[in-house]
C-alpha cells in the first residue's frame, strides 16, 4: 500500500549532492560505480531520517523520539547538549571519537538480469530509423551498517534507530527502494533493501585501551540490490527494421468540465509518459486501463505523448473543456 508520505516524495535522492565522477560513471554504464552510489543513496536515506528537516524527520520524530535527538553531521560547536552523531562511508572522512553509524559494503557479484542484459528494445520513430535498446545490470551488494559510541544505552537507541529504518519504517517512508527523481534524465537506477536483514548484538571494548572508556558497536547486514538501465541508440538496416505504426490518442476535441474522462493510447512506444501541457485547465493520471483527463477549468490544453528514453513527442493533441 502506497502512503501519502510515499505520494509526496516517491523519489527524493537529489542528485545534485552525488559526486560528478560517479554520475559520470552510472551514464558510461561503469559497474565499478555501483558500490559508490549504492553508499551513498543509504547515507542520504538515514540522514532524511535522522536530520532536522529531512523527508522522514517527522515521521521519526513522532514515533521514535530518542532518534530525533541526534545532530547530524554537524559542528560539535552548534548544541552541547545535543547528541551529535557522524553518518559516513569512508574511513577518511570518520572524526577521531563516536557516536558514528559507518557504512561498509563487501564487494559485489555482476549477475545480467536478461540474457546479455538487454531488457527490452524500442522503435525511435525518427527518420534514421534509429533503433533504441535497454541494458539491465542487477547487482547484489553485501552492505554492513555499523554503530559506534561510548554510551550503552546510546548504542541500543542507534541500534534501535537503523533497526526501524530498515524494519517496520520502511514501508512508511520509501516502500524498499531508493531511487533518484523520475525528472533526472539520463539517471535509471534503484537501490532495493531486502525484508529482512541480520543483527550483531552490541559488543564492547576499551577505547585506545583506557577501560574506564569502553567503545560500544553493534551491526546490522543486509544484501541490498543495485539495479541499473541504460539505453543505447543505433541505426538499424533497412531490412531488419519492424513495421511503423503511428501513436494516436483516443480523446475526443470536447470534453465536458464536470466529468471526468477516460481515454486511451494506441500503439504505445514503451516506455511514455502522457500528461496535459497546462495542468491549470485539466491534468491526466494513469488509470488500469489507460489514463484519465481531470477538467479544472474552461480551456484549451495540449494532451502529449513522451517517449521515456529520449524524451521525445510521439504524439500530441489540443482538447477543449467546454461546459456543456
Amino acid at each position: 500500500m502506497t502512503t501519502d508520505l510515499q505520494k509526496k516524495h516517491p523519489h527524493f535522492i537529489n542528485l545534485d549532492e552525488f559526486d560528478d565522477a560517479a554520475i559520470r560513471g552510472l551514464r558510461s554504464n561503469e559497474r565499478t560505480q555501483c558500490i559508490k552510489i549504492t553508499k551513498t543513496t543509504i547515507q542520504m536515506y538515514l540522514e532524511h531520517c535522522l536530520q532536522e528537516g529531512g523527508l522522514f524527520y517527522g515521521l521519526f520524530k513522532k514515533f521514535a523520539p530518542f532518534a530525533a535527538h541526534f545532530v547530524v553531521n554537524e559542528a560539535l560547536a552548534r548544541d552541547n547538549d545535543a547528541r551529535h552523531i557522524q553518518i559516513a562511508r569512508y574511513f577518511s572522512s570518520m572524526r577521531e571519537y563516536p557516536p558514528q553509524i559507518f557504512i561498509s559494503t563487501g564487494g559485489y557479484t555482476y549477475a545480467n538480469s536478461s540474457l546479455g542484459g538487454l531488457a527490452a528494445g524500442y522503435n525511435a520513430r525518427d527518420r534514421d530509423r534509429t533503433q533504441i535498446l535497454q541494458f539491465m545490470d542487477v547487482i547484489p551488494i553485501p552492505v554492513n551498517i555499523v554503530c559506534a559510541t561510548t554510551d550503552e544505552q546510546e548504542i541500543e537507541d542507534m541500534l534501535a534507530f537503523i533497526q526501524l529504518a530498515f524494519g517496520d519504517f520502511q514501508k512508511m517512508t520509501c516502500g524498499w527502494y531508493l531511487s533518484p527523481p523520475r525528472n533526472q534524465h539520463g539517471i535509471y537506477y534503484e537501490v532495493r533493501i531486502p525484508l529482512t536483514f541480520g543483527v550483531n548484538e552490541p559488543t564492547h571494548s576499551p577505547l585506545h585501551g583506557d577501560p574506564r572508556i569502553q567503545l560500544w558497536q553493534a551491526s546490522i547486514s543486509m544484501e541490498v540490490e543495485f539495479e541499473n538501465s541504460s539505453y543505447v541508440k543505433y541505426k538499424a538496416a533497412p531490412s531488419f527494421v519492424p513495421g511503423e505504426k503511428t501513436t494516436s490518442l483516443n480523446i475526443p476535441d470536447n470534453v465536458l468540465f464536470n466529468k471526468k474522462h477516460y481515454f486511451t493510447v494506441s500503439n504505445i512506444p514503451y516506455p511514455i509518459r502522457v500528461y496535459s501541457d497546462d495542468s491549470k485547465v485539466a491534468v491526466v493520471q494513469p488509470a488500469k486501463t489507460g489514463y484519465v483527463l481531470w477538467p479544472k477549468k474552461l480551456g484549451t490544453c495540449k494532451i502529449l505523448v513522451i517517449q521515456s528514453a529520449d524524451d521525445s513527442v510521439v504524439a500530441s493533441k489540443d482538447v477543449t473543456i467546454v461546459a456543456r
